[in-house]
């Protein structure tokens, strides 16, 4: 409809030790009366620690079935409209951050994203990844209103496993291999895109120079998380068509399709589909210094 849509996710961004001890508050300065926690039995045990005593026996609870299908986030929505919920708080990974949105959406509620892996951007957007009982991707659905609040626990995330972190990684890299060419540096009137540039290229410098996550402390922890979230997400707000995936996605939606059901997750494959993309484009420099990567 339009050339050119500037959208902005969430309202409020917390990245902070001990933000999750605080929630109740968080909660009640926002305004929402009756949340539907959802989230899985794994993120529920890792999390308990860092949240409220009986964070999870004051709340209404749903457990995420695991994968964010329609049929997932009509089930977990008919839960939220059974208990006249009035907001959403999601605990987990970007599936389950993704069928949040859609929860929320259908009650027309607000939404606390509190991803607990750094596995990708999924707890930004506003974009749902939906898949079928095959994990082939079906649609990439934009929900109306944006998140309302993403707050984040470095420890959580920081401690994930190792495989989640390389997806993160791997992920955020893709803003560089896969925006570049559309967001050309030497080529852009509009400051939108050149802040857009701007970050895209902050997520290779700052992943790339990153060698060892267990041992980063203070800023340097602070900037590999924001640079996984906060940078990384708002290229796909500030470019709109621009700031779209390309070749590396591309390859991951064809290889779950042929290596179904993949154990690796969504970045580690993406990260794949960089080099995949490097290589058919022939470029000699990247091919080189891609090794790095």
């Amino acid at each position: 409809m339009f050339k050119r849509t500037i959208r902005q996710s969430p309202g409020i961004y917390i990245n902070e030790a001990g933000v999750l001890s605080k929630i109740d508050s968080i909660i009640k300065q926002l305004k929402i009366h009756l949340p539907l926690v959802i989230t899985d039995q794994t993120v529920k045990k890792v999390s308990a620690p860092f949240l409220p005593d009986n964070f999870y026996d004051e709340h209404p609870l749903a457990i995420f079935a695991g994968a964010n299908t329609y049929p997932e986030a009509q089930r977990l929505s008919n839960i939220a409209k059974e208990i006249n919920a009035d907001g959403v708080i999601a605990l987990g990974g970007g599936q389950l951050m993704d069928s949040a949105k859609l929860v929320a959406n259908s009650i027309d509620g607000k939404l606390i994203n509190i991803q607990t892996v750094p596995s990708n951007c999924a707890a930004f957007t506003t974009k749902s990844i939906v898949y079928n009982d095959k994990h082939e991707m079906i649609d990439n659905y934009r929900v109306a209103n944006p998140v309302t609040a993403v707050l984040l626990e470095p420890q959580i995330l920081q401690e994930a496993p190792t495989e989640y972190i390389n997806s993160g990684i791997g992920d955020t890299l893709a803003k560089y291999y896969e925006i570049r060419r559309r967001l050309p540096a030497d080529k852009l009137s509009l400051a939108s895109e050149a802040a857009a540039r701007y970050f895209i290229d902050h997520c290779r410098t700052e992943m790339l120079k990153v060698t060892n996550v267990s041992q980063l402390k203070g800023d340097d922890l602070t900037n590999f998380i924001d640079t996984i979230f906060l940078f990384a997400a708002t290229v796909d707000g500030l470019a709109d068509l621009n700031g779209r995936s390309v070749a590396a996605h591309t390859f991951y939606n064809a290889y779950v399709k042929v290596k179904r059901p993949s154990h690796y997750p969504h970045g580690v494959v993406v990260a794949l589909g960089n080099l995949v993309q490097v290589l058919l484009e022939g470029n000699q420099q990247l091919a080189t210094e891609i090794r790095q990567y």
